[in-house]
């Protein structure tokens, strides 16, 4: 995921569509990330772009898709343009 965000950025890319899915066919219930009711993507990969530093510097935010692109199962993340970004 990082390898592909930086990527999208260095390509100058400012929205990136990120789906999931939903995780309605897991059945684990010892590991959150891995339990019936919590999917191990659609928790996982949003946590592991806001803790990472050198994500969070060329990413201005992460927010919900629209129904039309997968709703709760995708998110969106909005990149900062490169051609204007300052380190």
């Amino acid at each position: 995921m990082e390898q592909f965000i930086q990527k999208c950025f260095d390509e100058k890319v400012t929205k990136i569509t990120v789906i999931t899915g939903k995780g309605l066919r897991s059945k684990n219930v010892e590991n959150p990330y891995l339990s019936k009711d919590l999917s191990i993507l659609k928790y996982s990969v949003p946590e592991f772009i806001e803790n990472n530093k050198s994500l969070k510097r060329v990413i201005i935010e992460t927010t919900d898709a629209k129904i039309e692109d997968g709703g709760s199962g995708a998110f969106y993340v909005y990149l900062k343009n490169k051609n204007k970004f300052k380190e």
